[in-house]
């Protein structure tokens, strides 16, 4: 009974361990700066990629007869690659030329087709400039 009761506990953690690797390595992807991208893409389409970027002007956003937002972004610390990107759906809020957004698609044909498109929430507390004098806060 012992020998039986380990090889089934041994049989459930090998089946569990393939399990959780099979479930990751489907739904996981790395993040790609858009000249990376485009460095990847040369040559065929990507599917299922992640791109982090910040927007740049001009920003075109249809609503009638379907809503399509186009754009492109750069790399966030600069750069001079731009990539095209095409999402269908609504405009998010803090969405803006000069913020940060991560999107999911397809690198079909030099454009993004985004499934998803996030933006990252801009820093609330910017760090104290040097030198300058601090105001005590009116109660």
């Amino acid at each position: 009974m012992g020998k039986i009761f380990i090889s089934l506990v041994s049989l459930f953690i090998v089946v569990g361990a393939a399990l959780i690797y099979s479930s990751t390595t489907g739904t996981s992807s790395l993040v790609l700066l858009p000249s990376e991208l485009v460095a990847k893409a040369e040559a065929k389409d990507l599917r299922r990629i992640r791109i982090g970027g910040r927007v740049i002007d001009p920003i075109s956003y249809q609503t009638e007869p379907s809503m399509v937002l186009r754009f492109s972004v750069k790399d966030p610390k600069g750069g001079e690659q731009a990539v095209p990107v095409v999402y269908e759906g609504l405009k998010p809020d803090m969405f803006a030329a000069g913020r940060d957004v991560l999107i999911d698609g397809d690198f079909v044909g030099g454009t993004v087709r985004a499934a998803k498109l996030q933006t990252q929430c801009p820093s609330k507390y910017e760090p104290a400039v040097p030198g300058a004098q601090q105001q005590a806060p009116k109660e």
